[in-house]
């Protein structure tokens, strides 16, 4: 009874809350309540599910292999141009994807490292990861990710070794 009471109150004061909103903070409102429902494809028809933030910096996998972000209010720096971190996290995630592709069943993948360079603003309605496997190997795979926004402009490269665990073990003999 006394959660069901705490509950209501929570939702009572959020109400309040939202009505002391402008247009913009109901709109950023609506996109963070959005975010809590199941993970969807994303808004492209051959999208596959993508995790809580990644949904939330605006991203979409296609299954092309690229990994989209739209740009707005959720990955934008002081400067109204895409931050840093977020372009980060975009490679990391496109790259993630694209590994993801040639494990088995239980096997995991992790970012050891990654470098990116900035190479111009990230600006415009979205941008777009390619994510290029140099080198698989059993336990590491090295990659590489272009960044370009929508008009074909080169923004960032990114460079990583990443960590497969749970992979399967060699046969005695085996090289």
């Amino acid at each position: 009874m006394e959660r069901n009471i705490e509950q209501s109150t929570k939702v009572e004061n959020l109400q309040k809350q939202l009505e002391t909103f402008n247009s913009t903070e109901l709109e950023q409102a609506a996109y963070l309540l959005s975010l809590l429902q199941e993970p969807q494809a994303g808004s492209a028809d051959n999208a596959v599910p993508m995790h809580l933030l990644g949904r939330f910096l605006g991203m979409v996998q296609n299954q092309d292999g690229t990994t989209e972000m739209a740009l707005g209010f959720q990955n934008e720096n002081t400067y109204g141009v895409a931050q840093g971190g977020s372009i980060y996290t975009l490679a990391d995630v496109a790259i993630g994807f694209s590994i993801l592709q040639n494990l088995t069943a239980g096997e995991k993948v992790f970012t050891l490292e990654l470098k990116v360079n900035f190479i111009e603003k990230g600006q415009g309605s979205r941008l777009i990861a390619t994510p290029l496997i140099l080198r698989q190997g059993r336990t590491t795979v090295v990659s590489e990710c272009t960044i370009h926004d929508d008009s074909g402009k080169l923004v960032a490269k990114a460079l990583g070794t990443f960590y497969i665990s749970g992979s399967p073990k060699r046969k005695e003999g085996e090289g």
